[in-house]
């Protein structure tokens, strides 16, 4: 067995300092990175924790937030892909993570994540546009990194998607294909998410002159929501329909079908996040794929970032999406 980071470099090929940036998370190439922690793995090393701990100024654990109660978690396809790409990275650096649910008051968290002193950073969901937990961990000298945005606050380190230009995307193509009446169902009004669908919406619909009275009906990202909105985008003669997600659609499906009518020959139907669902619904459901998981992955490298270089100043990173036309939408083309 190795006893000594000279051990473990001699056998790794690599510097005693190599070995130790990896123990502790530092920048290495990911060759080199692959090789020492297989020689780890063979040799069984453990480091002493309380050492390491002292010698970094780290501890290894890192504060991972998300608003949604216990239960859903792993109900929600969003939020369970969303920590399975946190957890991916967090385990390529040796790092682990400490999950705070919504089961307790925001201002409840915040003291505990903030009392504790532990953890290198956090990353938490940026759900809310007003959210006294993410002002009180972006004004703390903890770390963090935000899933969403704050534009207008310059100090913020944050991953997202343009989900302003997506949602026009998608808009303009419900335009391109002939649809004149394009209601909207929102996602809860007050998040990030929601708010920004409905201005790209509103500005794909502005441009195409296209009216908007009566076409926006307020949604919870759900599908019981999804399946009230189309109801009353139907009565306003809705011929096509934009739901917040990817499950508000599935529950406008069933609405719309309730009604008698097809998709998409009478009313095209289109969602957002491209989860794993949509592709078999029937039809299957045109939507934005903005790679949630990808989106987790990039938090805790952004996180990492910010750890390694404290002085670079905040990291914001807008990940592409990608408009994926299925037959929701693609067979419903007016006057074509």
């Amino acid at each position: 067995m190795a006893q000594t980071l000279d051990d473990l470099a001699a056998l790794s090929g690599v510097s005693r300092a190599t070995v130790s940036r990896v123990i502790n998370g530092g920048p290495v190439a990911e060759g080199t990175r692959r090789r020492v922690l297989d020689i780890l793995h063979r040799t069984g090393y453990r480091p002493n924790a309380a050492a390491r701990t002292l010698a970094s100024g780290r501890s290894g654990v890192v504060g991972v937030v998300m608003h949604i109660d216990p239960h859903l978690l792993f109900q929600d396809p969003y939020f369970s892909q969303l920590l399975q790409g946190m957890s991916d990275a967090l385990s390529e650096r040796a790092t682990a993570m400490m999950l705070w649910l919504g089961n307790r008051s925001k201002e409840e968290t915040l003291d505990h994540i903030l009392w504790m002193s532990l953890l290198d950073g956090v990353i938490v969901t940026a759900y809310r546009l007003e959210d006294p937990l993410v002002d009180g961990l972006l004004t703390s000298s903890l770390p963090t990194v935000l899933v969403g945005h704050r534009r207008a606050d310059r100090s913020a380190s944050y991953v997202d998607v343009d989900n302003v230009d997506a949602a026009d995307a998608i808009t303009s193509h419900l335009v391109a294909i002939g649809r004149r009446r394009i209601g909207h169902i929102t996602g809860l009004r007050g998040t990030v998410a929601a708010e920004d669908r409905l201005a790209g919406y509103l500005r794909a619909m502005k441009r195409a002159a296209l009216p908007v009275d009566e076409l926006v009906v307020d949604g919870d990202f759900n599908q019981p929501s999804g399946a009230a909105g189309a109801l009353s985008l139907l009565d306003q003669g809705a011929d096509a329909v934009f739901a917040g997600n990817d499950a508000t659609a599935q529950g406008a499906l069933e609405a719309i079908r309730g009604r008698g009518l097809r998709v998409p020959d009478d009313v095209a139907l289109a969602g957002f996040d491209d989860l794993e669902f949509a592709a078999r619904l029937d039809p299957p459901l045109t939507t934005v794929r903005q790679g949630v998981r990808q989106q987790g992955m990039e938090a805790a490298r952004t996180l990492f970032q910010l750890l390694e270089e404290p002085g670079e100043g905040p990291r914001r990173v807008i990940l592409p999406t990608e408009l994926v036309i299925r037959q929701s939408t693609a067979g419903g083309v007016v006057g074509g």
